[in-house]
């Protein structure tokens, strides 16, 4: 029986999906004695503050249709945090942390830039961030913290470069790896838009990196650089700061925007004859499905998407 064919008996519906959380949890054995059997390791992410499509990602996870649950970490009041904390890790998936990013009030390269709260303000709610991020990633024993770099003001990367080399030095942590990021979102510039730029900010201060194949798609059609040349330097990245994760979602065709589109969007311009060729070379490497709709409907379309795809290409 195909991935494909497995995938699709198995998610026939959401519903079938919810009727599972209500019974006995599957334990690790069962897990481990699916019949799906897959050549890729697949994911899929979530708000640390969404449980109900958390709990649905669990479910997927002990029935061998996922191998990982990015959980993107929404800094919160510390209780109700550690409330939320505690389903996750009681859960027993797999679990890969993101750190908040300039979304969530958290940006490296240019903590104060873009701000109306006071820099005193601004640097208590990184810190207590952080510290949530790394509460986080010890209670969940994550074997990865993914980071960005951030947005920067337009004229001022070079300050932007060493404030990030600053705050990777303060909270310096061999479970970081940085992602790239589109080289510009809604008119300002992100700092890490390619292979060389992320060694050039990073080297020594982070272990690794995550591929964002979309983002990479943003970057080139921006800079007017060959994907396929720059999609090959992340596989040349040396050992001691390799990539480390995967995340994939769709652009429109020659758009500059991120908008984690699906990957069968009709309008979608990712060449997943590279793409996939790349997951392909690197199998061991986890690959994080990534939406705008966080709810677990579109992660249920999107794994049978992606499994026809690894195999058509």
């Amino acid at each position: 029986m195909t991935g494909i064919s497995i995938i699709s008996e198995k998610l026939e519906n959401i519903q079938r999906l919810r009727e599972l959380q209500t019974s006995e949890k599957m334990d690790t054995e069962n897990r481990e004695n699916t019949e799906m059997t897959r050549n890729y390791l697949i994911g899929a992410g979530v708000r640390s503050d969404d449980m109900g499509t958390f709990n649905t990602l669990s479910t997927m996870y002990h029935a061998g249709l996922i191998d990982h649950i990015q959980v993107m970490l929404i800094p919160q009041e510390d209780k109700l945090f550690r409330k939320h904390l505690e389903v996750i890790s009681s859960s027993g998936a797999y679990i890969i942390v993101h750190a908040p990013h300039h979304g969530q009030g958290v940006n490296p390269c240019a903590p104060t830039a873009f701000e109306t709260r006071s820099p005193a303000e601004i640097s208590a709610w990184i810190e207590s961030a952080m510290s949530q991020t790394f509460e986080a990633a010890d209670l969940l024993d994550t074997p990865s913290i993914v980071m960005h770099a951030g947005r920067y003001e337009n004229g001022k990367k070079d300050t932007a470069i060493s404030t990030l080399q600053e705050f990777l030095s303060v909270y310096r942590d061999p479970r970081i790896i940085l992602e790239n990021l589109p080289e510009v979102y809604a008119g300002f510039h992100l700092l890490g838009s390619t292979a060389d730029e992320l060694l050039q900010i990073s080297e020594g201060l982070v272990t690794g990196y995550c591929l964002d194949f979309a983002h990479l798609y943003c970057t080139t059609n921006f800079l007017h650089l060959s994907y396929a040349r720059e999609l090959s330097k992340f596989g040349d990245l040396s050992d001691s700061h390799p990539v480390k994760l995967h995340h994939l979602s769709n652009s429109i065709k020659g758009s500059i925007t991120d908008e984690h589109l699906e990957l069968n969007h009709k309008n979608g311009g990712l060449d997943f004859d590279l793409v996939i060729g790349y997951i392909k070379k690197h199998p061991d490497i986890q690959t994080s499905l990534e939406y705008k709709q966080n709810n677990a409907e579109i992660y249920v379309e999107q794994l049978k998407v992606f499994d026809n795809l690894y195999h058509r290409h």
